[in-house]
């Protein structure tokens, strides 16, 4: 019978993340998450291969949470449902402490076809989840990609403003943005 793990393989996850945050993706290595979890690198090899099958496995990790997540929220249709999403979801990234991670993960996302994959469905989740709660209109699914795609760049520009918070930070550009099209739209919380 096999052993019990002792660590979980969340845990070795999220300890990989942490080595990533700390170090880089250049000095990204499977023996620093083994010692940051309390492993031998040869059990973190045998559970989840090379480096590259554990950001895979990161990946896969982060769409079943995004999906859970994204059900877990009301689904209120109209502009007001619309805005309290977008406030929740927007939210959620913070003040931007761990942003240098997100963009160490979506530059690997952009090499690496399996993980630029994966990256494909966080992002349709995210806009069918906000084209869910926009009215009724013929323009649903192009509007939930512009919302997406604003809420995105306005993610990048923070990196070149002074702005101190992420996530206030593309509040007020996202809902600028969005009352053009709603003109109901509460605004950004400051």
């Amino acid at each position: 019978m096999p052993r019990p793990k002792s660590v979980s393989d969340t845990e070795v996850m999220d300890a990989a993340i942490a080595v990533l945050a700390e170090r880089g993706m250049a000095e990204f290595t499977l023996s620093d998450i083994a010692k940051k979890v309390g492993l031998s690198r040869a059990t973190v090899i045998q559970r989840f291969g090379d480096r590259s099958a554990i950001l895979r496995r990161i990946a896969e990790h982060e769409v079943v949470a995004t999906r859970q997540y994204l059900e877990s929220l009301a689904v209120e249709t109209g502009s007001r449902g619309l805005w309290r999403f977008l406030d929740e979801i927007i939210g959620s990234m913070g003040p931007g402490d761990g942003f240098s991670v997100r963009a160490a993960i979506a530059a690997m996302e952009a090499r690496e076809h399996d993980l630029r994959a994966l990256a494909n469905v966080r992002y349709e989740l995210v806009q069918q989840a906000i084209m869910a709660r926009i009215p009724d209109r013929p323009d649903r699914q192009e509007i939930a990609q512009t919302v997406h795609a604003l809420i995105a760049g306005a993610t990048m520009q923070w990196v070149a403003s002074t702005h101190p918070d992420l996530a206030a930070y593309v509040l007020e550009v996202v809902s600028r943005a969005c009352r053009r099209l709603f003109p109901d739209l509460p605004q950004a919380r400051n």
